[in-house]
């Protein structure tokens, strides 16, 4: 019989003394809100008790993630929060952790670490930092730079791909705070009965379309830009190719302008934020990932757990998951040209995608799958709380 390795763990728990408070400031329902959700949910099933935090910024709320959490029956704590330096937030999370019994504080992105550094100056509560990766720009460099110096002080770093634990090495974090976990998806998500032509009614796409989609945050670094110059090439083909852009963000109206420059509005629908991730990729004849930047894309893990067939950047982790012409196809970044060919491809080569598509999946299902991750990163809760002597 199978063990699991995480139940086995949680024979030994008090569970009662066990609290795991989740700290993030969440930009919109996202890859590292999606990872966090499923730790949350796995640890829950393990009999820990886990609260997810979420800062309420004065400016963007951004409460979706507090919101889902609600609709799964976490407990849900908010922080409301007026600026870059919020003494209150500060006091109010330190209040929290008090009242509460937290035993592990686990902040997910800079401002929920700086955040959870401030507030844990004067005790002795355990703290783990996840880094989902960073994003572009001279500005974020910097809020990077101060990140690497105020996690220096936790107990353990995790990395979600080999490239950020070696960002983070050079950075002067020491090289035994570091843990490498990558992200895992829940596959059972992916296996359900869905109707794709209801979902393709919904978004105004005709039955017989080709749909190409993305999903992540209109960014800079997520390389929309070669995907929309990319679609142009393929339209030409292939006349009754849709693109779907999933997501939302800052570049959303540059994006649409390059869209109306280059005379394909007919062929491109910006879906905004969607909670129907299944339901989208159900519809998908192929997914790209065309990013300039990436750690370990929980996106792409989705498209292949729905074996979808997949086209993504040689950037980050993604060479770790894709297996260039065996679970997907590998193209450089920025390369509009490359983009296109390779969709080309996916979309001409119906057995040959059919092929691919079957063996990312087996991939992720071996080797990036939630279940996995939750175990990793319940050990090393595990190893803390013995430190502090409250687990039996």
């Amino acid at each position: 019989m199978r063990t699991d390795p995480t139940s086995y763990l949680m024979q030994e728990i008090q569970k009662d003394k066990c609290h795991i408070l989740h700290l993030i400031s969440s930009a919109g329902l996202l890859g590292a809100e999606r990872v966090l959700l499923e730790l949350a949910g796995h640890s829950k099933q393990e009999g820990l008790k886990v609260t997810i935090g979420v800062f309420e910024n004065s400016r963007n709320p951004n409460l979706e993630v507090a919101n889902e959490a609600k609709e799964h029956g976490f407990e849900v704590q908010i922080f409301p929060c007026s600026g870059r330096l919020d003494k209150n937030t500060i006091q109010m999370i330190k209040d929290y952790i008090d009242k509460a019994g937290v035993q592990i504080l686990h902040s997910h992105n800079y401002k929920s670490n700086f955040y959870a550094r401030r507030a844990l100056s004067n005790n002795n509560i355990r703290w783990v930092v996840t880094n989902h990766g960073r994003r572009f720009g001279p500005k974020l460099l910097l809020y990077s730079l101060l990140d690497g110096f105020i996690v220096r002080r936790a107990d353990k770093i995790i990395a979600v791909s080999e490239e950020i634990a070696k960002k983070m090495k050079l950075a002067g974090i020491a090289k035994g705070k570091i843990l490498l976990i990558e992200n895992g998806v829940n596959l059972e998500r992916f296996t359900k009965n869905t109707s794709p032509d209801a979902i393709k009614d919904s978004l105004g796409i005709k039955k017989e379309a080709l749909v190409i989609g993305t999903i992540g945050a209109l960014t800079r670094e997520k390389g929309h830009q070669y995907l929309l110059r990319a679609a142009l090439k393929v339209i030409r083909i292939y006349p009754e190719a849709i693109f779907l852009l999933v997501g939302d963000g800052i570049e959303r109206p540059n994006l649409e302008k390059t869209v109306s420059h280059l005379g394909i509005n007919d062929s491109v629908i910006f879906a905004g934020m969607r909670k129907d991730v299944p339901e989208i990729l159900s519809i998908l004849n192929a997914f790209v990932l065309p990013s300039l930047s990436e750690g370990l894309p929980l996106a792409l893990l989705e498209a292949q757990a729905a074996k979808v067939p997949v086209v993504a950047t040689r950037v980050g982790a993604i060479p770790d998951v894709v297996k260039d012409r065996v679970t997907g196809i590998l193209i450089p970044p920025e390369d509009s040209e490359a983009i296109a060919k390779s969709i080309v491809r996916v979309l001409s080569d119906k057995k040959g995608s059919h092929n691919m598509a079957q063996k990312g999946f087996e991939r992720v299902r071996d080797n990036f799958s939630s279940e996995k991750m939750a175990s990793k990163y319940i050990m090393i809760y595990k190893e803390l709380i013995e430190d502090t002597g409250c687990w039996a």
